[in-house]
């Protein structure tokens, strides 16, 4: 297919700023942002005439009547809804709640929540059976999937998966379960039944993983996510060679075999791929472009085609190659109308593709054929103007600030402003000396940034990050990013209420081993650098400033290069000489209890 352009230019009407005020906030984000709607997840019923919106910062459920396009209901939910799934008989929204750490059961009669279900730690993608029994759910934080049986809520396996896991699905003919994810470079297959791994499949440059469907019977698992080219020194934007953008199209019987194929164009990123929707009869995918408010639609005969006639040797060159959605027809882009698409339905009776647009706060009806937008529907109950915390949300998010739309602040610091776990070598401190992407939730208030140092302060840092991004930093822009920034979206921590004694051993554990001798206060962090002994054979320094220990229990992999998979390898592996605390004489009780600790800051 020849590429479309439907593009339109959205203005942003910026608040006037004043001040700024750098306090640490404990919820996800400023109290009044969570007034805003926010779609995230969308499911068509399947015996009413009707859509499921989900709205993430506001909690709710809104109903649409699609006949009149009206929303008839709205269903308070538990915080930050995530994903939902629909019982068989559609009589049920099974729907997971990220901040509540449960699933909660709307009962679509009464138009309200009938149950819930205590499952891991930040849930967030669901899948249901093709028999209805069970439903799967990836906890995003435990980095678990666990299935449960949906007559008696029964665990019927909980199975520990690569890390962030955010989105999975069942072929059932084959008693498969893939799982995209999102801070692993991989995805995982699991046995259906039992939960047992069958494989943990290497997408090397894999990124940020998202939604993941099966396509062609079964044949191939596609997964969206980011290329990211951490492999070399960022010293170019163009052309995709520190981002790009794309699917992971998995032969389901073939251990190992993958394709990636970039969703790009030349001079055109598709920045971060989201949400995957594909017809019944397989011929279309569509895949929403959340950093370039667009959507994908892709020729699956196409796109089958190139992956069957890329041999082993072609893959990594057609995973580098940004020409390759035009040169070979493989689809369309349009411009979705609204902000931020996230999640897609498919009304197949209609010949329409839905889609989720998180910052403008609609539904986008498009026609699945064209991509040309019918209508929004609106779901914002908040007025235009927002407020500048939610600006600076959206711009973080927003790839369009980027040279060529390849990647946004969101591309190595996810939408929630933390990492994508990746060592980046950013040559502002020299080239050659790769470093792992740090969270920027306690950067404002923990100058100088970066391990380095390189920045004076956050507002220094935000305005070279426009400057990564290839343009000049603007005011209005700069503005609105660092009041997001100054009250990071923190999630609340899961781990404050777990096994007290045992935090309590840990942080007596913590002062015993000096800890608090360059983790202290409110930050944890002394604002000095140290020589701990760290320095890797390929760096040219030594000494790093000291990060925040806020957050810890979900930053990893840790140390300034990344070496330490978790809290415990810190001590166990990489502190031999007592020169990171006096750790290394801990017994492995001592340890799992400091490390309690440390979770709980």
């Amino acid at each position: 297919m020849k590429r479309i352009i439907c593009r339109g230019f959205y203005w942003l009407g910026f608040a006037a700023f004043s001040s700024l005020t750098f306090l640490l906030a404990n919820v996800s984000r400023p109290e009044g942002e969570f007034e805003y709607s926010s779609p995230i997840a969308l499911t068509i019923s399947v015996v009413k005439d009707e859509l499921y919106v989900l709205s993430q910062t506001d909690s709710s459920l809104a109903i649409i009547e699609l006949e009149t396009r009206l929303v008839t209901s709205e269903v308070p939910l538990g915080r930050f809804p995530t994903d939902s799934v629909l019982s068989p008989d559609g009589a049920f929204l099974y729907v997971s709640c990220l901040y509540d750490n449960c699933i909660q059961i709307v009962d679509l009669s009464s138009r309200a929540v009938s149950g819930s279900i205590e499952v891991g730690f930040e849930p967030y993608g669901l899948e249901i059976s093709s028999d209805g029994k069970r439903l799967y759910v990836a906890n995003s934080l435990s980095n678990t999937v666990r299935a449960l049986s949906i007559d008696t809520g029964k665990v019927l396996f909980d199975t520990e998966v690569g890390r962030n896991p955010r989105y999975l699905a069942e072929l059932a003919d084959q008693g498969v379960l893939v799982v995209s994810n999102g801070l692993s470079r991989n995805a995982t297959y699991l046995d259906a039944r039992d939960g047992r791994v069958l494989e943990t499949r290497s997408l090397e440059r894999a990124s940020l993983l998202r939604d993941v469907v099966f396509a062609k019977g079964g044949k191939y698992a596609i997964v969206a996510g980011l290329i990211a080219h951490d492999e070399m020194m960022t010293l170019q934007i163009e052309r995709g060679w520190i981002n790009s953008n794309g699917l992971y199209v998995m032969e389901v019987g073939e251990r190992g075999r993958f394709v990636t194929v970039s969703l790009d164009g030349l001079l055109d990123g598709a920045a971060n791929p989201w949400g995957l929707a594909i017809s019944k009869d397989g011929e279309r995918l569509y895949v929403s472009l959340a950093g370039i408010h667009e959507l994908a639609i892709v020729d699956m005969s196409k796109l089958v085609a190139l992956v069957e006639a890329t041999a082993a040797d072609d893959v990594v060159r057609l995973s580098q190659d940004v020409e390759a959605f035009d040169r070979h027809g493989l689809g369309v882009r349009c411009e979705t109308g609204g902000l931020g698409p996230r999640g897609l339905a498919l009304d197949e009776r209609r010949g329409l593709v839905y889609v989720a647009n998180y910052f403008s706060g609609d539904v986008s009806i498009m026609d699945s054929k064209t991509g040309s937008v019918e209508a929004l529907l609106p779901i914002e109950k908040m007025p235009a103007e927002k407020s500048l915390w939610r600006q600076g949300e959206l711009l973080f998010n927003d790839a369009r600030l980027c040279q060529q739309n390849y990647y946004s602040c969101a591309s190595c610091h996810q939408e929630d402003a933390t990492m994508d776990g990746l060592n980046w070598d950013l040559v502002n401190d020299g080239k050659g000396n790769p470093k792992n992407a740090k969270s920027l939730h306690d950067a404002m208030d923990t100058p100088p940034v970066m391990w380095s140092g390189v920045r004076e302060s956050m507002f220094a840092g935000v305005a070279a990050g426009q400057r990564f991004l290839g343009f000049i930093p603007n005011q209005e822009n700069h503005e609105a990013l660092t009041a997001y920034l100054s009250e990071p979206p923190r999630a609340p921590n899961p781990f404050v209420d777990e096994d007290e004694a045992a935090q309590a051993r840990g942080q007596r554990v913590f002062d015993r081993a000096r800890c608090d001798a360059c983790h202290f206060g409110p930050t944890y962090s002394d604002g000095r650098r140290h020589d701990l002994g760290l320095r890797a054979h390929f760096e040219i320094r030594s000494r790093f400033y000291t990060p925040s220990l806020r957050e810890v229990y979900r930053t990893g992999p840790y140390l300034h290069h990344g070496f330490a998979e978790s809290l415990e390898d810190i001590f166990k592996e990489f502190n031999p000489d007592n020169r990171h605390g006096l750790t290394a004489g801990l017994t492995d009780a001592e340890i799992a209890d400091l490390v309690a600790y440390l979770k709980t800051l």
